[in-house]
């Protein structure tokens, strides 16, 4: 079952979407295919890094992107269920993704330059997490000091920066001068920006590691993204539209290995091997709709987003803590349908498990996304809670 197919029963789910923007999937779809298959082998560090912004760049050039309008969140969250479906690595290989920030908040000059840059191919990451505060944005030290002419000078160090060596800018979450949380657009070919790759043991299509600000000047009047102190404003609002396309790209992951299993199972049968046993069809029945609920949810998630709902951050932490708890489960649970040969190292199932456990980490421990949601259930107001009757209801259905 390819990764189209899971998506054709889900239409009627995703009325944003007319036959054209379907067709345009279908396409991008088509496209994949044709350039996964020059994929450097995962072991090859250097060569797949260029080779995924090559392909950022190439996708973009042949005109693969969400179309305008209401149905834009919606393609987006599906083109990166597609992806993942190759392979977690792809997860940046369309879209604005940590750039919507820019094109949002930053001034109208600034916006307008990094949209055609971004269209092109280009690649904006983010500098958010500290080693004392994890991402815990309120929590974080990088300062920028006020300079001569107005200019402020950034110092401090951020860890576990995805994209390292390939994003063109950075949004960085710093202390302005006064003292509040701002994000600033940092430009990456800066030599007072120092890099320190390290080696992870999952999701290593990207360069990762540490990012160091040396005394790094910057126009406010250019760089700043919203107004003096709107960071937090800034990085909740952003997540709640990008972590449902995490979520899809592990959940297209999922899917990808599903159908993997399904062929190898269907191909043992056709050849007159014994019956395939009544766990492994319920194991792949289960992970069948586990994989389609959460997609579904994901969906949901997205369009509430776009739209400024205001429990859309809470379900987007939420929903990308269980999708992809979902998809690694559903992974882990699949891979000794097949035997020994799925836990080969250069088996796509090992490279998704160690993939799949580094986005257990990505983005904020899953614990903590949980944890945060239960803060913000339990400050609901009491209106928005079940009635002690609906409760005894609920636990006795």
């Amino acid at each position: 079952m390819n990764a189209l197919a899971w998506l054709e029963p889900l239409r009627s789910s995703v009325p944003e979407l007319d036959t054209d923007a379907w067709a345009a999937l279908e396409r991008f779809d088509t496209a994949l295919d044709e350039f996964h298959r020059a994929s450097p082998v995962p072991e090859d560090a250097a060569a797949r890094s260029s080779w995924l912004l090559g392909l950022r760049h190439d996708l973009a050039s042949a005109g693969h992107r969400a179309p305008s309008g209401p149905g834009r969140p919606m393609w987006q969250t599906l083109a990166q269920f597609l992806a993942g479906a190759r392979d977690l690595d792809l997860r940046d290989c369309t879209g604005a993704g940590h750039g919507a920030m820019v094109l949002t908040h930053a001034p109208a000059a600034v916006a307008s330059a990094w949209e055609q840059r971004l269209l092109a191919g280009d690649l904006i990451g983010i500098a958010a997490t500290e080693r004392r505060g994890g991402s815990r944005i309120r929590e974080i030290t990088t300062q920028a000091r006020l300079s001569n002419g107005g200019q402020w000078r950034l110092t401090g160090e951020k860890c576990w920066v995805s994209r390292l060596t390939e994003a063109a800018a950075f949004v960085t979450f710093i202390r302005d001068p006064d003292g509040r949380i701002s994000a600033v657009l940092v430009g990456a070919d800066d030599p007072r920006l120092e890099r320190d790759v390290i080696e992870p043991s999952g999701l290593g299509g990207w360069g990762w590691g540490v990012l160091r600000l040396h005394d790094l000047p910057i126009n406010p009047a250019e760089a700043l993204l919203g107004t003096p102190g709107s960071g937090l404003e800034i990085f909740h609002q952003h997540f709640a539209r990008f972590r449902p396309l995490v979520t899809a790209t592990a959940l297209g992951t999922a899917a990808g290995i599903h159908g993997l299993v399904a062929d190898i199972l269907a191909a043992r049968r056709d050849a007159g091997l014994p019956r395939i046993r009544d766990n492994a069809l319920i194991t792949l029945g289960r992970t069948h709709a586990e994989i389609t609920a959460a997609l579904l949810t994901t969906l949901t998630t997205s369009r509430l987003a776009a739209a400024g709902h205001p429990q859309a951050g809470l379900l987007a932490r939420l929903g990308k803590a269980a999708g992809v708890d979902t998809a690694a489960r559903a992974i882990s649970d699949l891979a000794p349908l097949i035997g020994a040969a799925g836990y080969r190292r250069s088996h796509p199932i090992a490279k998704a498990r160690a993939d799949l456990t580094g986005l257990l980490y990505a983005d904020g421990i899953h614990d903590s996304l949980y944890r945060s949601g239960g803060i913000s259930l339990l400050g609901s107001p009491a209106k928005n809670r079940p009635s002690r009757l609906a409760s005894v209801a609920c636990t006795r259905a």
